[in-house]
């Protein structure tokens, strides 16, 4: 009897042991990570962006070689831009993702004391909308946790073209760029890459380092040296606070009416300028967000070619620097949506 009562409770307590067992929940498979750009306390990514960015009054000197067209000089009373831009991902996956992006800007010139003597590009030039539309796809893959590598393509339609009278082969740029990088920490990513752009006027090739690293959790760096370098400040998640400089550059083609210029028909418009910047972004509801930005722009390169490609200015316009100041509003993703990707 007493050996039965023994079996008995060995059954029952093995019992108790595995129904303890089943009760507990299975560990959670652990998440693999995947190497990004970038680092934590970065604003997040933006969706669609509409911005404005106004330029006051500054001086103008032309110098041609060309006696047709010889020299003068003006005042830029304002130089206005307006930009749109639209990003989704079409592919977004924690190792690969794929980003579609359409972009529209224009810029326009408007000048002092016009006459119908004044100089023939400032007339041209006057309220005329040089536009920028632009399809972009951006491939980004992480080989493991520490590198991964991005290739992006952009096609834009740059020049003084109408709706009604665009030739894409006319106004066609192509620009490309590829990097490779590595995620040293959540803190810390650096890169190598080309870009074959016009970000110096001409296309051309040129490097670019990415440097991403936050500090702590205030201070941190962004920067894909030399297009671009800025200090960021984070306030607090709602607010950041940017200071640094951009180089920016586009070709223009332009099929000018105005003489002497219309007789060399297809003439190119290429600039380069710098921005010394201060920027401040902030949350105004969770996924809308506004950013206002200053500081002082001039200009490194500003010509006008007779030949697309060409090496040779048919004008050298030399611009004073002048102060700038923009803003903008842009959605990014909402938090939720966020910490819902971070679990997948």
């Amino acid at each position: 009897m007493k050996e039965l009562k023994r079996i008995l409770l060995t059954i029952l307590c093995f019992c108790a042991v595995q129904q303890a067992q089943a009760q507990q929940p299975e560990p959670e498979p652990e998440v693999e990570e995947y190497a990004s750009p970038g680092v934590r306390g970065m604003g997040r990514g933006r969706g669609v962006v509409i911005g404005y960015e106004r330029l006051p009054g500054f001086d103008i000197d032309s110098e041609s070689d060309d006696p047709r067209i010889g020299g003068g000089n003006g005042k830029v009373r304002r130089h206005n831009k307006f930009s749109t831009r639209v990003v989704a991902p079409v592919v977004n996956k924690p190792q690969t993702k794929v980003i579609v992006g359409v972009d529209y800007q224009l810029e326009e010139f408007n000048f002092e004391g016009l006459t119908p003597t004044s100089y023939p590009l400032y007339r041209y030039l006057e309220d005329k909308n040089l536009k920028s539309l632009g399809l972009q796809v951006a491939y980004l893959h992480s080989l493991d946790a520490r590198r991964f590598y991005l290739v992006r393509l952009k096609g834009e339609l740059n020049g003084d073209y109408n709706r009604d009278d665009i030739n894409v082969s006319d106004y066609l740029k192509v620009n490309v760029e590829a990097a490779y990088g590595w995620k040293k920490s959540p803190d810390f990513a650096i890169g190598v890459g080309l870009q074959l752009g016009y970000t110096f006027g001409r296309q051309s090739v040129y490097p670019g380092i990415l440097y991403n690293r936050t500090f702590n959790d205030k201070w941190g760096v962004e920067s894909i040296f030399p297009a671009n370098a800025r200090l960021r400040y984070n306030l607090n998640e709602k607010t950041l606070l940017y200071g640094g400089y951009r180089l920016e550059g586009s070709s223009y083609n332009m099929y000018i009416d105005e003489t002497p210029l219309s007789s060399f028909g297809e003439l190119e418009l290429r600039r380069t300028d710098i921005k010394a910047l201060l920027r401040l972004e902030r949350e105004i509801y969770d996924f809308i967000w506004f950013s206002v930005e200053g500081g002082f722009r001039q200009y490194y390169r500003h010509r006008v070619f007779d030949e697309i490609g060409s090496r040779d200015p048919l004008i050298t316009n030399d611009l004073a620097g002048a102060g700038y100041v923009g803003v903008e509003l842009f959605l990014v993703a909402p938090r939720k949506w966020i910490g819902r990707n971070a679990g997948k």
